[in-house]
C-alpha cells in the first residue's frame, strides 16, 4: 500500500486543479499542423494500478509548478489566452476527434495542460478530487532562459489517437482489469479509444519529450472512466469521469 501512495503521489504530480472551458470554443486553430505520430505500441507491461487516495501537500509546504491550481476560464483576465487562441505559431498542436470532444489542450499558467470539456470532471478513482494532465511529466525539468513563457513553452508537441482493437484493446482491457484487481467491479464498457499525447519535456535520464497514453473507456458515446499512463505505463493513474451534479459538486470547491 505504502509503494501505490508513492506511485500514486508521483503520477498526481502532473495533474492538476482546473476548470473546463466554456462549451462551444474551438480547441485548435486554423493552420494548425496536423501530426503524424502513430499511437504508442510499446507499452511492456500492465502495471499494478495505484488505489491510494492523492497525496495532499502538507500544510506549509512550497508550492511546485506541476500542482499548483490553474484558475478558471471565466475567472481568468483572457479566457481566450487560457484556451490557447493566442498561442503563437508552431506552440500548439490541435487535438484530433473524437477526441476534441472528450477534452481541451489549455495554455495554463504552469504549462499546457488537458482538461475534461465544459460539464464533466476527471478524478482519480474513487475520490473527489479533481485532476488533468500537465504537459511538464513528474519528475521533468522544465525549460528557461529569456523570453521564457510556460503557457507555450511546456507544451504538447504531438497528438495521435485511434481506436484500440485488437492486441491494443487486450492490452488496454488488461490495463482496467488491473485497476480494478483490488476488488473493486468492473465497469461495462463497450470501446476503448487511445490517445497518445507527446511533451515537449524530456523525463530524467531520456532525450525525447514525455508521452503520455490516455485511454479512453467509453460507455455508449462518452468516455466514463480513463487510464492515463506516462513512460510506457510503468506510472498509472486510474480516473473517473464525471458528469451532471457529480461534476458541478466537484468543480466548485
Amino acid at each position: 500500500m505504502a509503494a501505490a501512495r508513492r506511485l500514486a503521489a508521483l503520477m498526481l504530480a502532473a495533474a492538476m486543479s482546473v476548470a473546463a472551458p466554456a462549451a462551444g470554443v474551438p480547441v485548435w486553430e486554423p493552420g494548425d499542423p496536423l501530426s503524424d505520430m502513430e499511437p504508442d505500441m510499446r507499452i511492456e507491461a500492465v502495471p499494478a494500478m495505484p488505489m491510494a487516495p492523492p497525496a495532499r501537500k502538507p500544510q506549509g509546504a512550497p508550492a511546485v509548478p506541476a500542482t499548483q491550481t490553474a484558475a478558471a476560464p471565466e475567472a481568468t483576465e483572457d479566457a481566450a489566452d487560457f484556451l490557447c487562441a493566442r498561442a503563437p505559431e508552431g506552440t500548439t498542436v490541435p487535438v484530433p476527434p473524437p477526441f476534441d470532444g472528450w477534452l481541451v489542450r489549455v495554455c495554463a499558467a504552469q504549462g499546457q495542460a488537458l482538461v475534461p470539456v465544459s460539464g464533466e470532471a476527471w478524478v482519480a478513482h474513487g475520490s473527489a478530487d479533481p485532476i488533468s494532465i500537465l504537459a511538464l511529466a513528474p519528475g521533468a525539468t522544465p525549460p528557461d532562459g529569456a523570453g521564457f513563457d510556460p503557457r507555450y513553452d511546456i507544451r504538447f508537441t504531438a497528438f495521435a489517437g485511434e481506436e484500440a482493437t485488437d492486441a491494443r484493446r487486450a492490452r488496454a482491457d488488461a490495463l482496467l482489469a488491473a485497476a480494478t484487481s483490488n476488488g473493486s467491479r468492473l465497469p461495462a464498457y463497450d470501446a476503448v479509444w487511445q490517445l497518445d499525447a507527446q511533451s515537449n519535456v524530456a523525463l530524467p535520464g531520456e532525450a525525447e519529450g514525455a508521452r503520455y497514453n490516455l485511454f479512453f473507456y467509453l460507455a455508449g458515446t462518452r468516455p466514463a472512466h480513463i487510464i492515463a499512463c506516462l513512460d510506457e505505463c510503468r506510472q498509472a493513474l486510474y480516473l473517473d469521469v464525471l458528469t451532471g451534479v457529480e461534476a458541478a459538486e466537484v468543480l466548485k470547491r
